[in-house]
């Protein structure tokens, strides 16, 4: 018989509402089904909206996973839809097991009409027993990606995560202590100023900068602002556009690299600002742009 751990950690598929909106409540043995073959064991790690993470709850679930990963035969966690990629990088980053660790959630809480609670935490306990997969995946509305590659494309639809360029980690991170040093992320819009980018560099240690389609920037005063930040810290660019970067496609990319910016390449803006928070924290920052 297959032995899993099944970790909640709260989100909308432990959720309740009273009146108040919509907050998590609901433990493990509240949610979790019996399924032929597999024996479960859960643990209630804590319960907050995903909004809520920060690095320091990244720390108590890598924690969990590495000290419980060797008993079981894969572990599934419960988790919000918000911050899933960010959460997803970081396991698929620094956990170095050949065992199971699936990720999942829902769009509607468990009690509610049409929810999909129910199936995707099957679907995430039939992916962790099934043996088909080794490492970090998130199994929501029967799609199967890899944990540093996942990209949230909806807030409403039930099948709300793609796979964002196919990016598959080739290295991996100690885990930083007490949060270790922070990076900055910034937007850039037609708006933007050289301060909107300096300004949320200041005390930080890194900075991604999302741009356009296959990545670049502006002609202006933006350009020579990363160019400066580039001496001290390593500066990223990313793109919202599934598929990536390509800063030596256009010329306002090659700008980019003129600058000493880094392509991100298959990085997801979530992925690239884990794997800079990582690094930042372990070794200087190489780019491979891989």
């Amino acid at each position: 018989m297959k032995k899993l751990l099944i970790i909640t950690t709260g989100g909308t598929i432990a959720g309740i509402d009273h009146g108040s909106g919509i907050v998590p409540a609901l433990s493990g043995d509240k949610l979790i089904p019996d399924i032929g073959g597999v024996g479960i064991s859960i643990l209630d790690l804590y319960s907050i909206d995903s909004t809520d993470v920060t690095p320091m709850h990244w720390q108590k679930l890598y924690s969990a996973v590495t000290e419980n990963v060797r008993d079981f035969d894969g572990i599934v966690i419960l988790h919000g839809t918000d911050t899933m990629a960010y959460t997803g990088a970081v396991l698929a980053f620094t956990l170095d097991t050949d065992k199971p660790v699936i990720l999942t959630g829902s769009m509607l809480p468990s009690d509610a009409e049409g929810s999909d609670a129910q199936t995707n935490i099957e679907f995430a306990m039939h992916t962790a027993a099934s043996g088909n997969y080794k490492g970090v995946y998130l199994a929501f509305a029967g799609r199967v990606i890899g944990g540093a590659d996942i990209v949230k494309v909806s807030s409403t639809d039930k099948d709300a995560f793609r796979s964002y360029a196919g990016f598959v980690p080739d290295k991996r991170y100690a885990f930083p202590e007490h949060g270790g040093r922070l990076p900055a992320v910034v937007r850039l819009t037609p708006f933007s100023d050289g301060p909107d980018i300096s300004a949320p560099a200041e005390n930080k240690a890194g900075i991604v900068i999302e741009t356009y389609g296959a990545g670049g920037l502006p002609d202006n005063g933006i350009t020579a602002v990363i160019s400066g930040l580039a001496r001290t810290m390593p500066v990223i660019v990313t793109s919202p556009c599934m598929g990536g970067t390509d800063l030596g496609k256009y010329e306002v990319g090659r700008r980019a690299l003129a600058a000493s910016a880094i392509d991100a390449g298959k990085r997801s803006t979530e992925c690239a600002a884990v794997e800079l928070w990582l690094q930042i924290n372990s070794q200087p920052f190489e780019n491979d742009n891989k």
